[in-house]
């Protein structure tokens, strides 16, 4: 097993403490919820992340017993929650367990993409996140256009359905018409019955 100081958590600590991504974080953001610890579940997978707010940043703990808040979202949901910058389409299908003022400030951090945007250019450097998040822009557009055009479609269809089915008085005419059609029928076979 690894040494502590050579874990993954201990990498990503160091970013989440280099004046770069603190600087990134508004001054006394995450004040009235310092302290707190946010779990999030990514169905699916067998890792939960952790994270310990604390003096204004962020802090990744391996301990699971205690958390303020769980938020839980299969892996492509809480990441295209992030690339559509909060989107209610999205938001919708994340589960919160826990702490509701907890969840709304650190949602409305990850869903900020100037966050994101200072982080990535921290991480990967700024021409390859520039290249990544217009990819990134280009997919979400696809996305938003892919889902606006499947919702009225669907729409166009339902409408489509109703107008096909029958109300009750066009039941209603069309037992009328069948009774009156036997009626006449029965009365041509009486008068030609004979013949």
């Amino acid at each position: 097993m690894l040494k502590k100081d050579l874990s993954i958590i201990f990498y990503i600590n160091k970013l989440f403490q280099s004046k770069v991504f603190i600087n990134s974080i508004p001054e006394k953001f995450f004040d009235d919820i310092d302290g707190k610890i946010v779990k999030i579940n990514l169905k699916n997978l067998s890792y939960n992340m952790m994270i310990k707010i604390h003096d204004n940043a962020f802090q990744l703990i391996d301990d699971e017993d205690k958390f303020d808040v769980e938020l839980i979202a299969s892996p492509i949901t809480f990441a295209m929650f992030v690339l559509t910058k909060g989107s209610d389409q999205f938001s919708s299908k994340i589960s919160i367990n826990g702490d509701i003022d907890t969840a709304n400030k650190f949602n409305q951090f990850i869903s900020s993409s100037e966050k994101l945007r200072e982080l990535a250019n921290h991480i990967l450097g700024e021409n390859i996140s520039n290249t990544l998040e217009e990819k990134l822009s280009n997919a979400t557009s696809s996305f938003q256009t892919l889902f606006q055009e499947t919702s009225s479609d669907i729409v166009d269809l339902l409408v489509d359905d109703i107008n096909v089915i029958p109300t009750k008085n066009d039941i209603n005419k069309f037992l009328d018409d069948v009774d009156d059609l036997k009626s006449r029928a029965d009365k041509l076979y009486q008068e030609h019955k004979d013949v």
